[in-house]
């Protein structure tokens, strides 16, 4: 738990560091001027639904950034998942997942991006007690470190969709993601 605790710690310095760096390296428009804040804020997101068989998930995260320049964003994300397992001849389950995460992006080329983020997810996890033949549900939280990239397309004057590919390189024991298996996230994110 200590070693979680120090690498979130270490993850919020390097996200105010950067804060830092890039409010220290902002664009100057030709007057010397700082640019101007509007359009810097964006929000959007992704929503989720899948059906499979006796499987029902949907999801939503909402998230907001701003940018810091053409090529650094910043943000923050919530998460919501809820699951409903329908099984013929075993108890039925129902999840609840709630979390948060903070996420970095550098655009090296303009439409593309590298992608960093901390993510801290609370899963409720269903446990077989032997003793009173019943299953137990507690709840857990899960640290990830995901890093990857995305590729972005303007589909308006303020609005953007995305695809973004992640994978989980913390590998926390808790983790529902097998090594190396890739998160694929698509979504719309829109400048006000």
């Amino acid at each position: 738990m200590k070693k979680t605790l120090m690498f979130f710690f270490f993850i919020i310095l390097c996200f105010f560091t950067s804060l830092n760096f890039a409010k220290n390296n902002s664009v100057t428009s030709p007057d010397n001027t700082a640019a101007s804040e509007a359009g810097k804020w964006y929000f959007g997101g992704n929503l989720g639904a899948n059906v499979w068989n006796d499987y029902i998930l949907i999801s939503a995260e909402p998230m907001i950034g701003y940018n810091f320049s053409s090529k650094f964003s910043s943000g923050i994300k919530a998460h919501y998942s809820f699951i409903k397992e329908n099984y013929k001849n075993r108890e039925n389950f129902t999840y609840h997942n709630f979390g948060g995460s903070l996420f970095m992006r550098y655009s090296p080329v303009p439409l593309g991006y590298l992608h960093a983020e901390f993510a801290f997810t609370n899963y409720e996890h269903h446990n077989y007690n032997q003793l009173n033949q019943k299953y137990e549900s507690e709840r857990i939280w899960v640290p990830f470190v995901l890093l990857g990239a995305g590729y972005r397309q303007p589909i308006g004057p303020n609005a953007t969709a995305y695809a973004e590919i992640l994978f989980d390189v913390l590998q926390d024991k808790n983790s529902p993601f097998k090594k190396w298996e890739p998160i694929v996230h698509v979504g719309i994110a829109v400048g006000f």
